[in-house]
């Protein structure tokens, strides 16, 4: 992994006191709803076809700081799957933001946010071409894109990025914290299109076991490199996740005689599922491999089981993952409808005991629309597409191993 810096830093403002004092690990677990100290975007797309817009609010009633590193999960060689021989650049770009109370904030991730405007959406109720256009987000002609109180610059991502945003709650010095006061979500658009799909952050609670050095304990007991035990929550055991089957028709098109003539033939739903290990370490750069197993259940109650590795970063389309217990025979795609013998699925995703670390998931649907009377869409080109992203539901028991977030040395001060 090569590393690029953030032009900005948190020297010059003023600490600000007030952790707030928290209940003990064993209450809460990861949340989409609730502020928390860390917070993950697991899917981030700013490839030229799809863009993403990230909003953060601060949720508590004091001024508070936050250290963001975007990790880029594209492969080293565009246009080929990752792979031993072509594995993710695992590229990083670090930076600050800091927010007065209650604000919320937001950019458009390929453009980034300038530092130091003043953009009010000046004359848009006159002029609706001052409205906002993503393209002159972080330039000085962005206007209603980068409206409101200044966070901070924010850089942009390379081009072709594909990867995520991890934002972890730090005091005006950079000690890493437990404020838990912030919240996040992420809209992705097709720029072609302006469709959209959006997911909320998934927040990791801090605890006031914290000793605010550059090693972030996930859960787990009082170990060598966590000598306070836990200082964040930890990693769900699992995660849950109800999906169509791929390849399962859309029973809101198929059902609907104005838009399908031949019911079951007119549409189709395929299924995304991005996936970042918890433990990461900044600092060597060398992200573990993590082996994930699926067990997939059908609406009959029927089990299936299939798994693949995961290193930094990965986004699997779920017709892309072979079965290891088929019973159909070969290595056809187990999420196929003709595999798996259904078209409505839930299927429990976790590490494999051999890397018993943690994983954070959202999955994205992808429903096409075919012409009437168009057979499995086959022949032609669809008339529909659009995307609906959301977060898994995760099991209420933590992940068994401890799972490690290591920031550069350089990045954080020792009290």
């Amino acid at each position: 992994m090569r590393r690029q810096r953030g032009l900005v830093g948190l020297m010059g403002l003023a600490a600000v006191a007030g952790a707030a004092i928290l209940a003990q690990p064993a209450v809460a677990r990861v949340t989409t709803e609730q502020s928390a100290s860390i917070l993950v975007f697991p899917k981030v797309i700013a490839d030229g076809t799809r863009d993403t817009v990230i909003q953060i609010t601060n949720t508590s009633n004091n001024m508070r700081h936050a250290h963001c590193f975007y990790t880029n999960g594209a492969p080293t060689v565009q246009g080929l799957p990752v792979g031993p021989l072509n594995p993710p650049l695992w590229t990083e770009i670090d930076f600050d933001i800091w927010l007065t109370k209650q604000q919320p904030t937001h950019w458009v991730v390929s453009t980034g946010r300038r530092d130091s405007i003043e953009a009010t959406c000046r004359g848009a109720a006159t002029n609706p071409g001052l409205n906002c256009n993503p393209t002159d987000s972080g330039t000085p002609n962005a206007d209603c894109c980068d409206a409101g109180f200044d966070p901070g610059r924010v850089p942009p991502v390379v081009p072709d990025f594909t990867g995520e945003l991890k934002c972890i709650e730090v005091d005006g010095s950079g000690f890493p914290v437990a404020g838990n006061a912030f919240k996040g979500e992420a809209t992705l658009e097709d720029i072609a299109t302006g469709d959209v799909s959006k997911y909320n952050a998934i927040g990791l609670k801090g605890f006031d076991t914290n000793n605010m050095d550059g090693t972030l304990c996930l859960g787990g007991g009082v170990s060598s490199a966590c000598p306070t035990g836990a200082e964040y929550e930890a990693c769900p055991q699992s995660w849950i996740l109800d999906h169509p089957a791929v390849g399962a028709s859309d029973a809101a098109i198929d059902n609907n005689p104005n838009v399908c003539n031949t019911p079951g033939q007119c549409s189709s739903v395929s299924t995304n599922l991005t996936v970042v290990p918890c433990t990461q370490n900044y600092e060597t750069q060398s992200p573990p491999p993590v082996t994930l197993q699926f067990a997939i259940t059908n609406e009959f109650e029927q089990t299936f089981s299939a798994s693949t590795t995961v290193a930094c970063w990965a986004s699997y389309n779920l017709g892309d993952i072979a079965s290891t217990t088929n019973p159909f025979g070969g290595i056809n795609p187990i999420f196929l409808t003709e595999n798996v013998g259904g078209s409505t699925l839930q299927t429990r995703v976790r590490s494999a005991s051999g890397t018993p670390r943690g994983i954070m998931a959202v999955i994205e649907e992808t429903h096409v629309q075919c012409p009437a009377g168009n057979t499995g869409c086959a022949g032609g080109a669809a008339n529909a597409v659009a995307r609906s992203a959301q977060n898994g539901h995760n099991s209420f028991a933590d992940q068994a191993g401890q799972d490690v977030i290591t920031i550069p040395a350089e990045q954080i001060q020792v009290p």
